[in-house]
């Protein structure tokens, strides 16, 4: 459940009735607000007092569902501020805009720009909660352009900023924020965890509301949710269930039961989902008669209004009855009209829910095939790890003993042979190098597939030996360039490295014609950057064959994996570069 970073823009200059109205605006009815707002008289007013009356305007068009022309007034509000030089509220103005813009659905303006131009102000000014809320909100928008890495980015930058700083209730909502993206989009449960942790001991500290805690805990449950342990989702959904709320009580118990029929369908507990899947139904039911009914009411007031606003114009001006029946009549239609288009509106809102819930289960089949591909390349690559190993075994105890056995036995049978000729010892010493070189070929192809399978010593010893094994004298150097490794990666993540440069060298053995070749790994915090070079004839990477399951379309699914990132540079004979990042 993600919130946006934005602050109310009341600002001490202005005249003491428009700073009470703006603090009624929340407080009040909104008719009788409006009739407050339309008292004043604009064109009386100073310019900074007309930028603020705009700005209240936009906040209530926004409230009653008049996007559009809320965007108008604060776009010139903020107009309004940058003439009398406020530039700082006409930035802060910014932010009320891309939240505007992100809210409606089928919105074609995008809001970056804004959000950019807050940041730089931000950071012109050197106010850094500014700067933190300002990045806070960038991460927003990259998330609704499935850009979760750099939304990520972003979060963490805004905290870092402000890491030193007392800034409490902007770093509790940047840490729930970061852990929903990690739940939801990046799915990475223990990052969410992590940063939930650290939200909960900020909303302790600065005593948080009860609607705080909802999302903490509703986001903890989400979390232990997509861990798969269900039993501890339930459980923070019940302590998100105890709270009092007093805002959005039915869209809460919503989001509680919904989840609660999801873990329970997954215990197998189907009684209990079927439980929470009828209650699930009754609020979002209430929920659409509720807002329906709101609105409903609200025109219902208003009509009384102006029905009362009539008849004292009729006691004042004595205005004929047939002219006041008239107004009534129009007012009914209007009103019917408006009701009809709500009862329309709610229609279209069942069926786009429905529409959203088709997606969902299209996108976990999708995730679920995704799964299916990559669990099948994890059993590739094990299955041909064996199949090195039984290989390298066979030839070290198998067929390497035999040559040994052989060779022993042909150097008795040579000692045996005390008169030859010339001729005949040359025969005898001609075989016995080929059995010696074969000996030898068989023990350096046996180690080769060993190393990094059987290397106790660790990834970068095995590489070296890897190195030494396949350089060519005179034909091909091949240099290793470690940095960073102090100590050993888990076993799995080192075999997997080993395969991945092995199977990258072979290629250059076999394709590249290379005369010089260098492998550099780089260990630095929480990432490994792997970059092999070769001077060789290169290749076009159009031409790279994505079905390959044992190529480099196999490599860079497992790195895909992994969360990696793998990247080729190569033109046709001016070499090939071949750059992996790997997160630990």
């Amino acid at each position: 459940m993600f919130s946006f970073l934005l602050f109310n823009t009341a600002f001490s200059q202005n005249s003491k009735k428009l700073l009470n109205l703006e603090e009624e605006l929340y407080s009040s009815d909104l008719v009788e607000f409006k009739t407050s707002l339309t008292e004043i008289d604009s064109s009386s007013l100073s310019p900074q007092d007309k930028a603020l009356y705009y700005y209240i305007n936009s906040k209530y068009l926004e409230l009653t569902n008049q996007e559009d022309e809320a965007y108008k007034y604060l776009k010139a509000s903020k107009k309004l501020y940058l003439a009398v030089d406020s530039i700082g509220k006409a930035m802060d103005i910014n932010l009320d805009m891309a939240y505007l813009l992100e809210a409606q659905e089928q919105n074609n303006i995008s809001y970056k720009p804004y959000v950019e131009e807050y940041i730089n102000y931000a950071k012109k000014t050197n106010d850094t909660l500014k700067i933190a809320r300002g990045y806070g909100n960038m991460a927003m928008y990259y998330i609704s352009k499935e850009n979760y890495n750099l939304s990520s980015d972003y979060y963490k930058k805004g905290l870092k900023i402000i890491e030193t700083k007392d800034y409490k209730v902007v770093k509790s909502s940047l840490y729930n924020n970061l852990a929903n993206l990690y739940n939801e989009s990046l799915h990475k449960p223990d990052s969410g965890i992590y940063y939930l942790k650290k939200n909960a001991i900020i909303l302790k500290e600065i005593n948080a509301p009860s609607e705080d805690y909802f999302h903490y805990y509703v986001n903890l449950a989400a979390s232990y949710h997509h861990k798969k342990d269900f039993i501890t989702a339930n459980k923070y959904l019940r302590l998100a269930d105890s709270l009092p709320l007093v805002n959005y009580e039915l869209k809460s118990k919503w989001i509680i039961y919904g989840n609660f029929q999801k873990n329970y369908a997954n215990l197998g507990d189907y009684k209990n989902a079927y439980k929470y899947q009828l209650l699930t139904k009754q609020y979002t039911d209430s929920i659409n008669v509720t807002e329906q009914n709101i609105a409903i009411r609200d025109i219902d007031t208003k009509y009384k209004t102006k029905e009362k606003e009539l008849e004292n114009e009729l006691l004042k001006e004595r205005v004929k009855n047939g002219n006041i029946f008239l107004y009534i009549i129009i007012s009914v239609l209007i009103i019917s009209l408006i009701i009809g288009f709500l009862i329309v509106k709610n229609a279209r809102r069942k069926e786009k829910i429905s529409h959203q819930e088709k997606l969902i289960e299209k996108q976990k089949l999708e995730k679920a095939l995704k799964d299916y591909e990559l669990s099948s390349i994890d059993l590739m690559l094990e299955g041909q790890e064996k199949e090195r190993q039984r290989i390298a075994n066979e030839l070290h105890d198998n067929l390497g003993s035999m040559l040994a056995t052989l060779k022993i036995n042909f150097e008795n049978l040579k000692i045996r042979k005390d008169h030859l000729r010339d001729e005949e010892n040359k025969l005898y010493k001609k075989t016995d190098d080929l059995i010696e070189e074969a000996y030898q070929k068989v023990r350096r192809i046996a180690h080769v597939k060993n190393a990094g399978v059987f290397a106790n010593e660790g990834l970068i010893p095995a590489l070296k030996k890897l190195a030494e094994k396949i350089s060519i004298p005179q034909k091909l150097n091949i240099e290793l360039v470690p940095y960073g490794f102090n100590g050993r990666l888990d076993n799995n993540l080192e075999i997997t490295i080993f395969r991945i440069i092995q199977e990258l060298a072979t290629n250059i053995i076999k394709h590249a014609q290379a005369t010089e070749a260098s492998i550099q790994l780089t260990h630095h915090d929480d990432n490994i950057n792997i970059i092999i070079e070769d001077n060789g004839v290169g290749f076009s990477t159009d031409k790279i064959n994505t079905a390959d399951g044992m190529g480099i379309a196999s490599i860079k699914k497992k790195i895909e994996q992994l969360d990696g990132s793998f990247t080729i540079d190569s033109t046709p004979n001016k070499g090939t570069t071949i750059l992996i990042d790997l997160p630990i």
